[in-house]
């Protein structure tokens, strides 16, 4: 009985190191090949000719990465096994996710900006001091969010108005009277001529930009939006329209 289980042993010690070996062989080609192909791609490639010490090291390397993997295959059940391919299969994934996010990183800036547009028209981005940025948004107009004399308001992007305009609903959101005020100036906008009562407002902030005692005038018929027209423009440094994004520079 005694000599049985002996022999039994024996036997599974040695189908068990027999199928070590082959691990340790497939793994041990599988590196070689890996490191083969990517070898050419890099920056300064292996050479017979230049770099025998350098290869022998590594051929070493991989020889003990290939016994230890082997060896630890070759003792892990299967439940043990899955569980290691699955959790080096999230960590893989994750490292790609973070090496792609960070290929595409200035790509990815963009979607997110046109993201944010289509939930919130007239937000600014910033890519440097000095300059605000808007996104087009899906109807193709730019909107600028301001706060004037402390209030909130949207206003449509329009170098075809000469002045700033506002609604008849913004005014009587910023405390105008608008039976009080009198409508007799005329302006150019890109929808023809208008009428409009001049007024000042007091303090306008766009992002950093702070305007003082800005000339306006509150449009007489109803709009769909508040206009910053070339009255405004004309207040900064420049401006520019670019792969759907207006930069403002102040």
């Amino acid at each position: 009985m005694a000599t049985d289980k002996r022999m039994k042993r024996i036997f599974l010690k040695g189908g068990i190191e027999k199928f070590m070996i082959k691990r340790f062989c497939v793994i041990l080609g599988m590196l070689i090949l890996g490191v083969m192909s990517v070898n050419p791609h890099v920056s300064d490639p292996f050479t017979l000719k230049d770099d025998k010490p350098a290869i022998l090291h590594a051929f070493a390397l991989l020889l003990l990465i290939s016994f230890l993997t082997a060896r630890v295959y070759t003792h892990l059940n299967a439940s043990e096994i899955r569980r290691i391919i699955k959790y080096a299969t999230i960590w893989l994934c994750i490292f790609l996710a973070v090496a792609v996010a960070h290929s595409y990183r200035f790509e990815l800036v963009q979607v997110k900006n046109k993201v944010l547009a289509n939930l919130f028209p007239g937000r600014s981005f910033e890519k440097m001091p000095g300059t605000m940025s808007f996104q087009i948004s899906p109807n193709g107009h730019f909107y600028i969010q301001a706060m004037v004399n402390g209030i909130p308001l949207r206003f449509l992007a329009d170098t075809g108005a000469s002045h700033i305009v506002l609604t008849p609903k913004a005014g009587k959101k910023l405390g105008f009277n608008l039976d009080q005020i009198s409508f007799d100036r005329t302006y150019q906008t890109a929808n023809g001529m208008g009428r409009g009562a001049s007024v000042r407002l007091t303090d306008m902030k766009i992002g950093e930009l702070r305007l003082r005692n800005v000339r306006a005038s509150i449009n007489e018929s109803p709009m769909s939006h508040s206009l910053l027209g070339m009255s405004f423009f004309n207040r900064l440094k420049g401006y520019k329209v670019k792969n759907g994004v207006l930069t403002l520079y102040y």
